[in-house]
């Protein structure tokens, strides 16, 4: 959110679908998985709201409940895994200004994913594939940019919807349009293929195991995924995906003529992506309220005269606030995952059968995770105990303080919060801290999708994050891929 005028591991692994628990390590050899398991143990942990399906729907405040550790019913195989082989991967894009580097980074190591998914790596024991190859694959992008409803914003195109999380914002979006990524990216990040036409592509891309040519196919991928800067600095991360997946139609369905038709298919497993460098800001807009859900509207939030918020900088306002207050402008985490209702949120798409939905971010998390005993992340240390999050993570990186807290100033930078992370490789002073990002980049705490990550781990083994902070996402999509074929049936 620090852009509007200027700025902006977990590995799941499971054969024949039976989940283990791998934490992602850098240096590690890539075709190695690391053998330490996790119990088959699915359960809501005790910070995860749970409204029983049968209360009364209550208003909409982002508001967050305590309750006690439930029990949550998984469907066993087949429906914990498809025989299509097929899956459809949603990249959810952070186009603010303070994203180049990080897009250039995303777009190398797209040649990673599609090489893992399409020639997964051999087991040297059985001289095996160590997972099944994928046989038909699905990619859309969007952005994070859906406006400021109710306001003008700087960077901030189209205020009412931005690009309204239609696939392939750079064809289909209301704002991206007004700056397409030809006119800002480096040279060299856009590969030959791609042209300055904006329909040059449709809204997803389609690969076939039998007749596409990886290659080929990862260019295309990069010319879509790489929409450069420009967009709102007010991002919207997780409603940007639920905009493409929940509130438009984007099912495989004979005349459906939703921009996103044809998307999500009924057989294949569904993985959503986020890049991002900051704190997720999807801004409670009842226009878009799920039916029979009361809604408390909190679009006031983008004005820059209201007095109403935790801060009068439009940034901070979405760092500062406590959780679940009335100065929270943000949808509750349940609207995008709710592990006592399947039904609801992302899970939703595939009804029966959740397992089949796996959510990944390389977001603003710092470099080095706090591991869980046994293998994973230690998800108390790295978001707190506390609803309010004041007891995140803290500490010193090697280059410099970093913080997961909730509503942690930084007391040298005024305009921002604690980084969750810096530069991988880059310097800090302490005696003359950078505060600008062109001197030491770092992302701010992104800790609403890393909340989402979570419940996707802890409810179904299917939650894989990373740092942006990194200077090769290689490692991040290795753990995705093998995350997302872990979910085709032997």
């Amino acid at each position: 959110m620090g852009k509007v005028i200027h700025r902006l591991a977990l590995m799941v692994t499971l054969t024949a679908c039976a989940p283990r628990v791998v934490t992602v390590d850098p240096y590690a050899d890539a075709g190695t998985p690391d053998a330490r398991v996790s119990p088959v143990d699915v359960a809501v942990s005790a910070d995860v709201p749970v409204v029983p399906i049968d209360a009364p729907a209550p208003v909409d405040t982002g508001a967050r409940v305590d309750v006690p550790v439930v029990s949550v019913d998984v469907p066993s195989s087949p429906a914990g895994c498809t025989r299509s082989g097929s899956a459809d991967l949603l990249f959810v894009v952070d186009n603010s200004n303070s994203m180049a580097s990080n897009q250039a980074n995303l777009a190398r190591s797209f040649s990673v994913l599609i090489e893992q998914l399409a020639s997964p790596p051999v087991d040297p024991a059985t001289g095996r594939p160590m997972y099944p190859p994928i046989r038909s694959l699905q990619i859309g992008v969007v952005s994070t940019d859906l406006g400021t409803p109710g306001s003008t914003v700087p960077s901030c195109a189209n205020s009412d919807i931005g690009d309204d999380g239609r696939l392939n914002p750079i064809r289909n979006g209301e704002s991206l349009r007004r700056h397409q990524p030809w006119t800002s990216t480096p040279a060299g990040v856009r590969p030959a293929r791609c042209t300055n036409d904006p329909n040059q592509y449709p809204s997803f891309l389609s690969f076939s195991a039998a007749s596409t040519a990886p290659a080929e196919f990862r260019d295309d991928v990069v010319c879509n995924a790489y929409l450069s800067t420009g967009g709102c600095g007010l991002e919207q991360q997780l409603e940007s995906a639920y905009r493409a997946l929940l509130v438009r139609n984007p099912r495989a369905r004979p005349g459906n003529t939703d921009p996103n038709a044809g998307f999500v298919r009924d057989d294949a497993v569904l993985g959503i992506v986020m890049l991002t460098d900051e704190e997720d800001g999807s801004v409670r807009d009842c226009r878009y309220a799920e039916p029979g859900v009361p809604c408390a509207d909190a679009i006031e939030v983008f004005d820059g005269t209201s007095d109403r918020w935790a801060s009068r900088d439009l940034n901070l306002r979405f760092y500062l606030y406590a959780p679940g207050s009335g100065q929270d402008p943000t949808w509750n985490i349940d609207r995008y995952i709710n592990p006592a209702r399947p039904s609801r949120g992302f899970t939703s798409l595939k009804p029966g059968a959740p397992q089949l939905v796996v959510f990944g971010a390389i977001a603003g998390v710092p470099i080095n995770l706090p591991p869980r005993s046994g293998g994973g992340v230690d998800w108390d240390t790295l978001l707190g105990r506390s609803p309010a999050g004041m007891d995140g993570y803290t500490g010193m990186s090697a280059e410099g303080p970093v913080s997961m807290r909730q509503r942690n100033m930084d007391p040298s930078c005024p305009s921002r919060v604690v980084p969750a992370c810096r530069r991988e490789g880059s310097s800090y002073d302490p005696a003359r801290p950078a505060c600008d990002i062109m001197v030491q980049y770092a992302a701010l705490p992104s800790r609403r999708v890393a909340q989402v990550v979570r419940r996707f781990d802890e409810t179904y083994r299917n939650g894989v994050i990373g740092s942006i902070c990194r200077n090769d996402y290689s490692e991040f999509m290795r753990a995705f891929a093998r995350q997302v074929t872990s979910r085709f049936c032997p």
